[in-house]
């Protein structure tokens, strides 16, 4: 992959075909997802640190002026591309709006301009401005992530996702939300939020979990962070037949999994796996309690799962 197409990507600036070619190159290989995340990792750094000296007082006209000057120049390519194909205009100002897509099999992290931290678990997309203009810091979430907002009492940040919203000051929170599910829940760990979804609002305390369910909002005591695991890269399932699990797998390992037909389970399945272990291991922690076997084939990065019979 052509590092200029990945660099137009994590702009924001690809086209909608060299978009699936970058998913669809992330999938094929875990060498070309260490590649991807290398790369994300790269530019990433370089605007942070492109930030991060523009806050400092110190002098460096002397020693550090040629390393500045490289690394000003490798933004300047890049954000001048993300000016001209993707920005936001809020009044006379022009703000380029950046996206992020997580490949399944990986999880990522990222600082946004206010100071607050987000981690994205796989399949899962923020899009966010280069900075927080007006009386609101907004954002848009699909999927799963975990986000410690910077306080700013007079500038409140507002979490957008594809069924509801939230909005905070200062806390630290979990939310998830997808259009093919339409779930939409949040985990507030500290500080207070509002959250609401259509013409229904709920204030969330600490230490409580709220989901979105036949129109109301319900509130339950946080007794275990299992399903917020993912953060440190750990794939939890509940209750799970063996096509949810399989497609959980997909989604944690970032692997291709074909179930032959003649594959029938009434079992359902509780349990946890590292996301760092591999899928191998996975499969055969679960060959102990259902026979079948499996062929992963690494240059396609497909799995065939198969009866044991066969």
């Amino acid at each position: 992959m052509e590092k200029k197409t990945l660099y137009r990507y994590f702009g924001n600036c690809a086209t909608e075909k060299e978009r699936i070619q970058v998913l669809e190159w992330t999938k094929a290989s875990p060498e070309n997802l260490k590649e991807f995340c290398r790369e994300r990792n790269i530019y990433n750094a370089i605007l942070l640190s492109t930030d991060n000296i523009q806050r400092t007082k110190y002098d460096f006209r002397r020693h550090y002026r040629a390393q500045l000057l490289r690394i000003a120049a490798v933004v300047i390519l890049l954000l001048s591309v993300a000016f001209g194909s993707f920005y936001l205009t809020m009044g006379d100002r022009i703000v380029p709006l950046y996206s992020l897509t997580v490949p399944a099999g990986n999880s990522n992290t990222l600082l946004l301009p206010d100071g607050t931290k987000v981690w994205l678990n796989a399949g899962s997309t923020i899009k966010y401005p280069s900075s927080f203009l007006g009386m609101q810091r907004n954002i848009e979430i699909e999927g799963e992530a975990y986000l410690e907002v910077a306080h700013n009492r007079w500038k409140p940040f507002i979490v957008n996702t594809p069924n509801g919203k939230v909005k905070v000051l200062g806390t630290k929170f979990y939310v998830t939300s997808t259009l093919k599910e339409k779930d939409f829940m949040v985990s507030l760990i500290e500080g207070s939020v509002k959250i609401s979804s259509g013409e229904k609002s709920a204030m969330l305390k600490p230490g409580y979990r709220a989901q979105f369910k036949d129109g109301e909002f319900k509130q339950s005591v946080i007794r275990t962070f299992e399903t917020e695991l993912w953060k440190d890269g750990i794939y939890y399932f509940k209750d799970k037949s063996f096509d949810e699990l399989m497609e959980g797998f997909e989604k944690c390992f970032g692997v291709k999994i074909s179930i032959d037909k003649d594959i029938k389970s009434t079992e359902r399945y509780t349990g946890k796996f590292h996301r760092y272990n591999g899928i191998q291991h996975a499969l055969q922690a679960l060959q102990h309690d259902f026979n079948f076997d499996f062929k992963w084939d690494k240059e396609l990065n497909t799995i065939q799962i198969t009866s044991k019979h066969k």
